[in-house]
């Protein structure tokens, strides 16, 4: 029997607002070769409190002939719901160490050994390689906070190694 995960690699933070953030960092970490998981780590520092007024755009791109041609999968929610509720993304964010309870005051976050719930991965994701974009807004002031992108590749490992890395 096999598991499927999502393999992330290639972190990158395009864009950061000072006014909303000090710092934004995005890494990705694969420990030691018997692990082919990659790990991500996300690391900033809001300025002001993050609420539901901010919100969070996130785009999925295939990759098709070496060019990332975006696709029917999209995620649209605030802030306080991805923290708090979201099962794909806000899972990991959670266990990653982001547990206080929303809003969240400005100081610095580290998130840290993030990773997708296979679980929450649906059966027959529609392709294997592509690119997870990532936009932040403050629709209100329509003020863009941040954006980025992470590489991904959908991978399958042997469910008896899995207690590896899950």
């Amino acid at each position: 029997m096999q598991l499927t995960y999502f393999n992330v690699e290639h972190p990158r933070v395009t864009y950061y607002n000072p006014k909303f953030l000090a710092y934004a960092n995005l890494t990705s970490v694969r420990y030691g070769r018997a692990n082919p998981i990659y790990y991500v780590g996300l690391n900033f520092e809001p300025i002001v409190p993050f609420d539901s007024s901010i919100y969070i755009d996130i785009y999925f791109y295939e990759l098709l002939t070496n060019q990332y041609k975006r696709s029917f999968i999209e995620m649209h929610f605030n802030w306080c719901y991805l923290t708090e509720k979201d099962m794909f993304f806000g899972a990991a964010m959670r266990a990653g160490g982001l547990n206080k309870p929303c809003p969240h005051e400005p100081g610095p976050y580290n998130l840290l050994n993030m990773t997708i719930n296979p679980s929450a991965i649906p059966k027959g994701f529609p392709f294997t390689k592509g690119r997870i974009y990532a936009n932040f807004t403050h629709p209100k002031t329509k003020t863009r906070v941040a954006d980025g992108y992470i590489d991904m590749r959908l991978a399958t490992i042997e469910k008896k190694y899995s207690k590896l890395f899950l």
